[in-house]
């Protein structure tokens, strides 16, 4: 049996998809069942189509550019008190909250599931060091000191430091739905996003300082014109002496590096300015084009940005992002695409724009989320 809550959300959810035109024939003929047989789901339909007309929601549709809303709302973004929602014809739902309509909220039963299916899902940050040693890294706030036998880490705060002359390597791994942050012995600070792993020495060598990651980070390099710090990637590598720059290797066929200030070298002959992201596609071919700092460096901030992008692909990039596998119907969803963004700490509003946006049911199934 719903809650009186449950049963206005619901109502919203199939309206605000009647607006959208992702309502389906099964669901066109509950809600025509529901109009003629049951008088508070119709109370609830008319009042919301009484709110349509004098705000004229469905003219907005109509004319709503996705691209440009994300813009807008990327432009007022607060990172605090501002939700984030996917922006794609059902921006209506923008409206009608703001006019005092029914808005949907998950329910309680759905938030447990899915705090508990994260949590499930949970792994942590580890170090492997040169001789096997594993040391998992808490994302809690308490400092807390390490004593290896080559060296002596103080981490705390999702930050690892440390203190060392070894110069045999050691593996940083960031597993998915996390990211962290590490602070090299030359003063370097390195942001490593999920899915991400980092290869470097405690104590660089007496010529360049070398470090290899697979995944996603942002470097702000210490400057040392004696000693060039090289980034290597899979298939490519950027040469700095110091200076703020993104990395991204999750597509293995184009490595990206996005400069944000400072001057790189990539494969030793590409020089690329701030402002600019070079991609060196199968370790080959180069190109450049100009980036949106807020949205590549956006990560950092727990945010994921995407543009008229395949829900196929999406789930993919989802599951990275949230730690939690998505495994979408790729037959009900080829053609679907979308345009919006990702917020880590909010899963449970993701999955509620998915449902308003793509039609996009989601279901518990052992560690996975569903999408049908």
């Amino acid at each position: 049996m719903f809650t009186q809550l449950e049963t206005q959300e619901k109502i919203f959810q199939l309206y605000i998809q009647k607006l959208s035109g992702h309502l389906s024939p099964e669901e066109e003929a509950h809600v025509k069942n529901m109009l003629a047989q049951d008088a508070g789901f119709r109370d609830t339909w008319n009042a919301l189509e009484e709110q349509d007309r004098s705000i004229q929601a469905t003219d907005y549709l109509q004319g709503l550019d996705p691209e440009a809303a994300l813009q807008q709302l990327k432009s007022k973004r607060s990172a605090r008190t501002r939700r984030l929602r996917i922006m794609s014809a059902a921006a209506a739902v923008l409206i009608l909250i703001s006019t005092g309509a029914y808005f949907m909220f998950p329910s309680k039963e759905k938030e447990t599931s899915l705090a508990e299916l994260v949590a499930k899902n949970k792994q942590a940050v580890s170090l492997i060091t040169a001789n096997g040693q594993s040391v998992t890294l808490s994302q809690d706030s308490a400092a807390k000191t390490i004593q290896l036998n080559n060296a002596v880490l103080n981490a705390g705060n999702g930050t690892l430091a440390y203190n060392s002359l070894d110069t045999t390597e050691n593996t940083l791994m960031v597993p998915p739905g996390e990211t962290y942050k590490l602070i090299l012995s030359d003063g370097t600070e390195v942001r490593l996003n999920a899915s991400t792993r980092l290869r470097f020495p405690f104590h660089f060598g007496k010529t360049t300082r070398d470090v290899y990651v697979d995944g996603e980070a942002y470097f702000k390099v210490a400057k040392d014109a004696a000693h060039p710090f090289v980034v290597h990637l899979p298939q490519s590598n950027v040469t700095v002496l110091g200076t703020s720059f993104n990395v991204n290797t999750y597509d293995p066929a184009r490595e990206k590096t996005s400069l944000v200030e400072g001057k790189v070298m990539l494969q030793n002959q590409w020089e690329l300015k701030p402002g600019m992201q070079g991609i060196v596609a199968s370790g080959k071919t180069y190109s450049t084009q100009e980036f949106d700092e807020e949205e590549v460096l956006s990560w950092m901030k727990g945010v994921y940005y995407f543009h008229k992008m395949p829900l196929a692909e999406l789930t993919v990039i989802a599951s990275r992002f949230y730690g939690v596998k998505f495994i979408p119907d790729n037959h009900k969803f080829a053609g679907i695409a979308v345009t919006g963004l990702m917020d880590r700490d909010k899963l449970s509003e993701f999955l509620t724009d998915l449902k308003t946006t793509a039609n996009a049911d989601f279901h518990f199934e052992q560690q996975t989320i569903l999408l049908k």
